[in-house]
């Protein structure tokens, strides 16, 4: 999991690096190409990463899913509880439980 939104943010940072006018508002969908995957999408919107995560997988096939942002500047993972965390594990799990 945590390969996964590391690959994404590095992915993103890439971009923004080469030309912030034209990365604001990047998308990245690795959930399209990999069923399994836990990010379902990841946005660059200049100074804020936001990672749109697979929580579970229930057996009817329905995905439980939660919003957690990447702060670039401070970097911090912060989960859709308010709660921010230097580890991306840490703000995953806090996101999802």
């Amino acid at each position: 999991m945590r390969n996964l939104i590391l690959a994404a943010f590095l992915a993103s940072t890439t971009t923004m690096a080469a030309n912030p006018a034209q990365a604001s508002n990047f998308s990245l969908y690795p959930g399209f190409i990999d069923r399994d995957a836990t990010v379902e999408m990841t946005t660059d919107k200049g100074l804020i990463i936001e990672i749109v995560l697979r929580c579970s997988r229930r057996p009817n096939g329905q995905v439980r899913s939660g919003i957690m942002s990447y702060s670039k500047v401070e970097r911090l993972f912060c989960s859709s509880k308010n709660r921010c965390f230097r580890n991306a594990d840490r703000a995953f799990e806090d996101t999802c439980s």
